[in-house]
C-alpha cells in the first residue's frame, strides 16, 4: 500500500492551512490547539501527552490509498530516537514508532466497503467522529500490536487513555477537498525543504524565505552531536561572507534536529552568542523533521538550495571549515541551477 509522506507546502496540509498552536498551563496541563483548516478540522491535544513531546511523541501526517489524510501520533522509545534518525528510509524509521491514535479522512464509503480494512484494523477502535462533503473524520485508537515493555508500555496506556480528550475536543466544517492535492513523485519531493516554524528568537518563518534569496544554505544539526561537532563560528564567518556578496543574495540558516525542547534551544542560543552569530536559526516542525529523518544519515549535514527551496547539492556530511562552504557557494553561485 502506498504511504504518502507531507513534504511540499503546495501540496501539504500544516503548511497551507497554517498549523497553531496554544500552550496554556503548567507543563502537566498543557495543551495544543491544532487547526488544519484545508481539512476543515479542529482539535486539541490531550494535557497528558505534553509531558512527553519532547521524549516520546512522534505526529506523522501521510496519505494512503484510499484516504484523503492520515495524522497519526505515534510513540517512540528514547533509545531509538537516534536509530531512527538515521533510518535510511520511511519504511525503515515507521518500524521505531507505536501508533497512539491516528485521525483518518477519507470518503465515507471507502470505510464501509472494505477499501480501508487493512488499515482500521491496526486499531482496536474505529470512531466516526463527523462528515463532511462526503469524507468522513475517523479517530483510531489503540494499536492492536504492541511490543513496549515496562514504563514505555506504561506511558503509551497513558497517552492512549487520554484519547478520548481528543475526541471530544474535535471539530470540523466544510472544505473543499480539491484544495488537498496529491502526492505522487515521493522521490521528488526528497528534493524538496518546506518548513513553517519559527527562529530561535521566536519569529516566525517559513520555507518561503527561500524565494527572497538566490541561493540558501541550510545547516542541519543537533545539539546532542556539540561535542564532535560546533559549527556556529564558522556558519557566522560564511554567513559574513554572504552579506559582502554584491551581485547575488546568499542566506545561511542553521536547522537544529533535536528543537522543539527548551533545554536544546537554551544550549544553542548561548553556543551562538558565544560565536557571535546573526545568521538564521530555525527550530524544527514537523515537516522538516520528517524530511531530515527520511533522508540524512547523521548530523551536521549541509545542503544548498535555490529560490524555490530545491535541493541543488548532494549532500556535504561533517563539519567542515568556512573556506569550504564558501568555495561551495561560489560554485552553485556560477553554475546557475
Amino acid at each position: 500500500m502506498k504511504k504518502i509522506v507531507f513534504a511540499i507546502a503546495a501540496m501539504l496540509i500544516f503548511v497551507s492551512s497554517g498549523c497553531s498552536s496554544n500552550q496554556t498551563g503548567s507543563a502537566s496541563e498543557s495543551t495544543h490547539e491544532v487547526v488544519l483548516e484545508e481539512l476543515g478540522l479542529t482539535y486539541t491535544t490531550p494535557a497528558v501527552w505534553a509531558d512527553y513531546e519532547t521524549t516520546n511523541l512522534y505526529p506523522l501526517t501521510i496519505q494512503s490509498d484510499g484516504t484523503l489524510a492520515r495524522i497519526i501520533y505515534n510513540y517512540v522509545k528514547e533509545e531509538d530516537i537516534s536509530s531512527m534518525e538515521s533510518a535510511a528510509d520511511s519504511s525503515s524509521y515507521q518500524s521505531y514508532l507505536t501508533p497512539i491514535c491516528e485521525i483518518m479522512v477519507a470518503p465515507t464509503d471507502n470505510f464501509s466497503n472494505g477499501t480501508l480494512e487493512s488499515l482500521t484494523s491496526l486499531y482496536k477502535n474505529a470512531e466516526d467522529v463527523s462528515e463532511q462533503n462526503g469524507y468522513s473524520y475517523y479517530v483510531l485508537y489503540p494499536c492492536t500490536e504492541n511490543t513496549l515493555e515496562g514504563s514505555d508500555l506504561d506511558n503509551y496506556n497513558k497517552m492512549a487513555d487520554a484519547v478520548p480528550e481528543l475526541i471530544d475536543s474535535i471539530s470540523t466544517k466544510d472544505f473543499n477537498p480539491d484544495d488537498i492535492k496529491p502526492i505522487i513523485d515521493t522521490d521528488e519531493l526528497k528534493k524538496y525543504l518546506t518548513f513553517e516554524t519559527h527562529t530561535l528568537e521566536g519569529e516566525e518563518i517559513s520555507s518561503t524565505v527561500f524565494g527572497d534569496y538566490d541561493l540558501t544554505m541550510v545547516n542541519f544539526w543537533g545539539t546532542y552531536a556539540v561535542d564532535t561537532s560546533n559549527e556556529q563560528a564558522v556558519l557566522q564567518q560564511v554567513y559574513e561572507y554572504c552579506l559582502g556578496l554584491k551581485e547575488k543574495k546568499v542566506n545561511v540558516i542553521n536547522a537544529v534536529v533535536d528543537t522543539p525542547s527548551e533545554e536544546n534551544e537554551h544550549i544553542v542560543k548561548d553556543l551562538k552568542t558565544e560565536a557571535g552569530g546573526t545568521f538564521t536559526t530555525i527550530v524544527m516542525d514537523e515537516i522538516l523533521a520528517n524530511w531530515a529523518v527520511e533522508n540524512l544519515e547523521g548530523v551536521p549535514t549541509t545542503v544548498f538550495v535555490n529560490s524555490e527551496g530545491k535541493i541543488i547539492s548532494d549532500q556535504i556530511k561533517g563539519a567542515k571549515s568556512a573556506q569550504t562552504y564558501i568555495n561551495d557557494i561560489e560554485y552553485y553561485l556560477a553554475s546557475g541551477q
